[in-house]
């Protein structure tokens, strides 16, 4: 039997519904129940225990809320494209500029143009021509 007008995420919601419930009927209990054992009351305790169950089900509600949010995918690739404007520009000489500086500069990926891979060193400090590898092109 599908439920119809729940949207996707039914389980976030059913834990939410239930930690709600049970939250507010510790609560109620708490407040108007007369909870004494051996002289102590034990109404407070069920009042602070409701009211933090009700909180912690607000999880349970922000899931099921973020979940059925819906974006057109115009709307998503809009935001997501690569800008070119000058101040994008500005901050990425920044960042390259410090990543320079601070030695953590990603190395250039395989099959880029300026890909030369160099393999040890003979004695005599000459490379073995055969063992150098050639420029990949893309």
């Amino acid at each position: 039997m599908a439920l119809t007008g729940l949207g996707r995420c039914t389980y976030a919601l059913w834990l939410a519904v239930a930690l709600d419930v049970v939250g507010l009927v510790a609560l109620l209990v708490g407040v108007f129940g007369n909870l004494q054992r051996g002289g102590r009351d034990y109404g407070d305790m069920l009042i602070y225990t409701g009211a933090i169950i009700v909180f912690i089900s607000l999880i349970g509600w922000v899931f099921w809320y973020t979940g059925n949010i819906e974006i057109s995918l115009e709307e998503l690739s809009g935001d997501y494209s690569p800008k070119d404007t000058r101040l994008h520009r500005i901050v990425r000489k920044i960042s390259r500029s410090i990543s320079m500086r601070s030695g953590t500069s990603q190395r250039p990926k395989a099959g880029a143009s300026a890909d030369v891979r160099r393999l040890p060193i003979r004695a005599d400090g000459r490379r073995l021509k055969e063992l150098e590898t050639k420029e990949v092109k893309t």
